[in-house]
């Protein structure tokens, strides 16, 4: 009767792992946090400038360069009513130069998220889930600040693919390139 219960369980084990213990280094390594000024917030609103471009390359390889001159910016902070891994999730968002294009960067717990709106169609990559303790990997982001601002400065160190929505009848994803570079400067005071 041992037997069968001991090999059982160590099924079980084994499935779980197969299941869960996966290794995202293709596209997740272990986060850090972030060292925002705005991380203790529970909610908010603050309006900023967006500089920066972003290589993309579509489905067909052919590549776009959206720029972001000065454009509008802006930080939601959302309360977490549950406060699992964070008080709130903060979402980045702005405009290409043209309004054609808009692009959102969140964070939440350990955890960040990255999207465009490109022709018409969102494109993300989202490791905000169950654990929120990774980020994209060759995503590089640092906080600066100084009295009246604070600048997010995001930099793809390594091409990142994002894919549309699985409701999507046809699934489709965009690859941003290395040396792209975004910088979000956020005001403090609303």
């Amino acid at each position: 009767m041992k037997k069968p219960r001991i090999l059982i369980i160590l099924f079980l084990i084994f499935t779980y792992l197969q299941c869960f213990g996966q290794q995202y280094s293709e596209y997740a390594i272990d986060g850090n946090g972030f060292d925002s000024v705005f991380q203790d917030l529970e909610s908010g609103n603050f309006n900023g400038t967006i500089n920066g471009t972003l290589i993309v390359k579509n489905s067909d390889n052919k590549e776009s360069l959206l720029d972001f001159q000065g454009s509008y910016a802006k930080l939601e902070i959302e309360k977490d009513k549950d406060e699992v891994y964070d008080l709130s999730y903060k979402k980045y968002g702005g405009k290409t130069t043209s309004g054609k294009t808009e692009i959102k960067y969140q964070t939440y717990g350990s955890a960040n998220s990255f999207g465009i709106e490109f022709k018409g169609e969102f494109y993300e990559l989202s490791l905000i889930d169950g654990a929120c303790d990774l980020v994209i990997n060759g995503l590089e982001y640092s906080y600066e600040s100084e009295k009246s601002a604070e600048y997010l400065i995001i930099r793809v160190a390594k091409e990142i693919e994002l894919k549309n929505s699985y409701k999507s009848k046809v699934r489709k994803s965009i690859k941003v390139l290395p040396n792209s570079t975004l910088i979000f400067a956020i005001k403090r005071n609303k």
